[in-house]
Formats: C-alpha cells, structure tokens, sequence
C-alpha cells in the first residue's frame, strides 16, 4: 500500500503533534513536584509572617522567608537532578547545562526582588507578599506561552487569586496567600501530573 503525498502530510502532522503533546506532557509531569514543593513554601511562609509578623526581620530582612528560598532551591535542585537521573551519559551534560541555566535564572531573580525591594522599600509585609507573586504569576504566564496552557492558567490563577485577596481581604492577605497561594500552586502540581 503507497500513501499520497497528502495522506504522508496527514501522516506527519500526527507525528508531529504526537512529539509536541509528548514533550508537554514530559515537562508538566516534572514540573509537578517543583509546584507542590514551592506551594509548601508558601504556605509554611505566609502562616509564619501572618502570624508572627516581626519574627525574624533583622536589618530589614525576613530570616523565615530567606531560610525557606534557601530551602525551596536546594528541594528543588534535588528535585532536577532526580529528572536527568536515568538519561544517558550524552544526555546528562545537556540536561546539567540546563540545571545550570536555570540556577543562574533563579539567582538573577533573586538579585532582581532584593534590588527592586531595596529601592522601592514595600511599607508592609503584606506588600512584599503580593509583589512577589504577581512576578511569578507573569513568569508562570509567559512560560505558558512557551511551554504548555497548563502553565499560563497557573499563572492567571496565581495572579488573579493574589489580586483578589489584596483587595478584597487586605486583613487577611498573608493567611489568603498561604491558604490559597499555596494551595493553587500544590493543585495546579497535582493537576500537571495527571495527563
């Protein structure tokens, strides 16, 4: 049996779409316990600001968060580097080639939120808490539109929930943003698993 050359471009365009959804749904399983992990972060983190509000803060920094960044970027280097485990020996330069973009990555952001808090001096805590994750919400975003829709609806639900309890709960924000902060990014983790 030959295929016309309509039926081979048929042919292709299903491999092709097959490969796509394949690799999406290669780096949503992956990214899933990265969210779960961060999601944890934020809820342990913004229970302990809410509730104790001047803890930690020395020379105008936040100890509890610094500890738990700390903590989140080593889980979650442990967490890559259990990804490129089973890859082969050519693959495993490529995958630490990008695990050491991605360090540098988190790095810069990290330089950029201390940089950008040190010239623009958030007057509350609660200001702080909402910065942060509307910068994550636009990189969740924009890697949605990259990598997978999955990513961008993390990020509008991240964002929109963020905004939602700035202005409707400004109380409550720091126990909003573990409750519902957290919580969205550990769903959004359990959601990028199933496939």
């Amino acid at each position: 049996m030959t295929l016309s050359p309509d039926q081979a471009a048929q042919s292709l365009q299903e491999i092709e779409k097959t490969a796509r959804r394949s690799a999406q749904a290669h780096e949503y399983a992956h990214s899933s316990p990265q969210f779960i992990l961060w999601g944890l972060i934020w809820m342990v983190g913004y229970t302990g600001s809410y509730l104790l509000p001047n803890y930690g803060f020395i020379h105008g920094i936040n100890w509890l968060w610094f500890a738990l960044v700390v903590a989140g970027v080593v889980g979650s280097s442990i967490l890559g580097r259990r990804r490129y485990r089973d890859l082969a020996p050519d693959a495993i330069a490529k995958a630490k080639a990008i695990g050491f973009r991605w360090g540098m990555t988190c790095l810069v952001f990290y330089v950029f939120l201390i940089a950008t808090f040190a010239v623009m001096r958030p007057t509350s805590p609660a200001a702080s808490g909402a910065f942060v994750p509307l910068i994550i919400a636009a990189i969740y975003a924009v890697m949605g539109i990259w990598r997978g829709l999955r990513f961008l609806y993390a990020g509008i639900a991240v964002g929109a929930l963020t905004l939602g309890g700035w202005f409707w709960l400004p109380e409550y924000f720091l126990l909003w943003m573990a409750a519902v902060g957290g919580g969205s990014l550990i769903l959004v983790g359990l959601w990028l698993r199933k496939v």
